[in-house]
């Protein structure tokens, strides 16, 4: 950095862009959240300071920005003590400095005279007081900068030119600012400068910029909104101007910000006989082939009328051509939708049946064939377990997996599922089942709703079900990020279906029901389901977590003797409001206590308890406390209702306190230890029953 007003300063903004070819817009969020937590590590760890609070990152489809506010331009200086050798070793018997001493002092550019004695618990040893000055950020940036960009989350990592490194996309210019000054470097192939790039079309450039403050209003200047979160918003604004019916999905709407730097609206319409193919597959047609935004046809409709905005990243001198281009583009895709609708209308969804004998789902437990008649027998036990009318939950199993097989899911697969039901509902069947084969996928993704209908949520468990049953029964397993059945969403699906509609089916059952289907394909050890209800387990826990329930509740209520979902979910909603009561602390503490005396002890715990061994009040008193409350919770408990059971137990307290404070437990007469030994037991049995309270704190 050449001498100027900013290398007089001791801190100044940072500025980094990275200016590529088209980035792809669905990694470029956390590519661009990756970079700035990389350079602000690198920051920190060289000690360079900046304000946090004020810096930041920017995207665009051809770049990728840094900001860091009030950037110190240089480590501070420090003062250190460096340790050498002891001080026996440093002089000989005369007192002269042996080679070691010598050795220390040139290491650190001391005289011996100028080296200090320090007292430690190992003895005397010579030191030195040394002053080091911060290297400079001119010097620190660039290598941060490259282990900065070794570390992000590229996809697909491409070469250009004759460059032995590799990036997201060919890179094609750099800027590294200080202040109003380049940082002199180079990175990805480029040399540093102050200059940037506008919008390809209407302001190619270059730009160059006065300081690295002036960033963002330099590129407004040339047609780019570089920060993406005003970006985003405007493009939001920009929709709901133009058309307050418009639909706008989050996830495009994050994408398309991804696509463009200088947003337009174009309000665009087709055909009304578009109209007549479903409107899951007009907006699949829009929004996920074309990037375009439908328009409802009315305030709340779940249906689009034959209107759709396009955002351009152009403004263009004759916005009609561009309207038609858009409408043009959009039209052969509706005119295909139609087409596979009427081929596929031509026979009844269930004659894709055989169909499904042809694709295999998993080469070691069959085609989907296999996996739908498997589907339709889970089924039909679920339903009749549940007394739900078992042939229709065994029709819409039979029947879910059919539209896999037709063209419009063949071009469209988002649509699986809401396909079949519309199929379904046209062949002639029962609505019950039309809205199970549509409702079967659901959840399908985080914050999805579950099935409404019993037998759509029927369908989905028996999906789940022997998914994950026959994936483990595969050896395939999920391992690190690899999970190409998706089976943690499956088993999260399948925890929430449970959970959420109350359905109280054995975990146990359900997975043995499941493994009985696959009995023809492959053996199922007892082990292998221990492993899948684990899984499922381990699942449940994510799924508290998020709801913001602590690690320590969920522990306690899963080492009770727990089998459905339901109950566990009540255990653990009624632990969690009892442990907002005075007296939930000191009986976790006591039951902890027991715990630790329990596993100390060596003693084969006796089953009964004789009240003529006590010798304390203190101990009948308990014992008559734990009978009278046994007789009151345990109905209770059998019911399934723990909250009233905890606020009955929360009375022994007292009586608990009393114990200890008066009775030694371990004492050295046998029979008494013995007996008091499974008073305690008893006592931590009850408890037990609705949750192990030993692992709270």
């Amino acid at each position: 950095m050449s001498d100027s007003t900013t290398s007089a300063l001791e801190k100044a903004d940072l500025l980094i862009e990275l200016g590529c070819e088209e980035l792809p817009p669905k990694a470029l969020d956390a590519i661009r959240k990756a970079f700035f937590q990389a350079v602000s590590a690198g920051l920190e760890k060289n000690t360079i300071g900046f304000a946090a609070e004020d810096s930041c990152s920017y995207s665009s489809p051809r770049r990728l920005a840094l900001y860091f506010s009030s950037v110190a331009a240089a480590q501070p200086d420090q003062d250190l003590e460096r340790r050498g050798p002891a001080v026996k070793a440093a002089f000989d018997k005369d007192g002269q400095p042996t080679g070691a001493a010598v050795g220390f002092a040139r290491s650190v550019g001391k005289e011996i005279s100028e080296l200090e004695t320090v007292e430690t618990d190992k003895g005397q040893w010579l030191v030195a007081r040394v002053h080091s000055s911060g290297k400079p950020l001119t010097e620190l940036i660039f290598p941060i900068l490259e282990q900065a960009v070794r570390q992000l989350p590229v996809p697909k990592p491409m070469r250009w030119a004759d460059h032995d490194f590799s990036f997201v996309r060919p890179v094609h210019w750099l800027v590294v600012m200080h202040g109003d000054q380049v940082i002199d470097g180079r990175l990805l192939g480029q040399e540093s400068s102050n200059v940037t790039r506008g919008h390809r079309i209407h302001a190619p450039g270059p730009h160059s910029l006065p300081s690295s403050s002036a960033y963002e209003a330099v590129l407004l200047e040339a047609h780019v909104r570089v920060d993406q979160r005003k970006r985003k918003k405007y493009i939001r604004d920009i929709l709901e101007q133009s058309d307050p019916l418009v639909h706008i999905d989050p996830d495009l709407l994050s994408e398309v910000n991804n696509l463009v730097e200088w947003p337009v609206p174009v309000c665009c319409s087709f055909e009304e006989e578009f109209l007549e193919v479903p409107h899951t597959a007009l907006i699949a047609s829009m929004q996920d082939h074309q990037k375009f935004f439908p328009v409802l046809d009315a305030p709340g409709s779940e249906k689009v009328c034959n209107r759709f905005i396009a955002i351009s990243n152009i403004e263009s001198t004759h916005p009609p051509s561009v309207r038609e281009g858009y409408e043009r583009v959009i039209r052969p895709r509706l005119a295909d939708a139609r087409f596979f609708l009427e081929q596929d209308k031509k026979q009844p969804l269930e004659e894709y049946l055989p169909l499904l004998d042809r694709v295999v789902f998993q080469n070691k437990i069959g085609t989907i064939g296999d996996k739908s008649r498997r589907m339709s027998a889970i089924s039909k036990r679920i339903a009749q377990e549940l007394n739900i009318d078992s042939e229709r939950a065994l029709r819409a199993a039979r029947l879910a997996k059919c539209d896999l097989m037709t063209q419009m899911v063949g071009e469209f697969p988002e649509l699986q599922g809401q396909m079949g039901q519309h199929y379904a509902a046209a062949s002639g069947e029962h609505e019950t089942v039309a809205a199970a084969i549509g409702e079967h996928y659901s959840p399908r993704f985080a914050g999805d709703s579950i099935p409404v209908s019993p037998c759509g949520k029927i369908v989905s468990i028996s999906d789940r079900l022997d998914t994950l049953v026959g994936i483990f029964a595969a050896g395939q397993r999920p391992s690190g990020n690899k999970d190409p059945f998706a089976l943690r969403r499956s088993a999260l699906g399948l925890v929430r279906i449970l959970i959420e509609a109350d359905m109280d089916l054995s975990l146990n059952w359900l997975l043995a029901l499941a493994a009985e289907q696959l009995s023809g394909q492959q053996v199922i050890e007892p082990e292998l389901l221990r492993d899948v209800r684990n899984f499922v387990v381990d699942r449940l826990g994510n799924y508290y977590r998020d709801q913001n329930h602590g690690a320590e509740l969920i522990s306690a209520v899963l080492a009770s003797d727990w089998d459905t979902l339901p109950d566990l979910n009540r255990r653990l909603l009624a632990l969690a409001g009892f442990m907002g009561r005075e007296e939930a602390v000191s009986l976790a503490a006591a039951n902890k206590r027991i715990g630790n005396i329990l596993r100390k002890s060596e003693e084969s715990l006796s089953k009964t308890i004789d009240a003529e061994l006590f010798v304390f009040e203190e101990e009948r008193l308990l014992f008559e406390e734990i009978t009278l409350l046994d007789r009151q919770v345990s109905p209770l408990i059998e019911n399934g209702d723990y909250a009233r059971s905890l606020t009955l137990l929360a009375g022994l307290r007292g009586p608990v306190d009393s114990f200890f404070e008066a009775v030694m437990v371990m004492d050295e007469d046998a029979g008494l230890r013995s007996n008091r030994l499974a008073l305690l037991a008893g006592l931590k049995g009850l408890f037990d029953r609705i949750a192990d309270l030993s692992v709270l704190n």
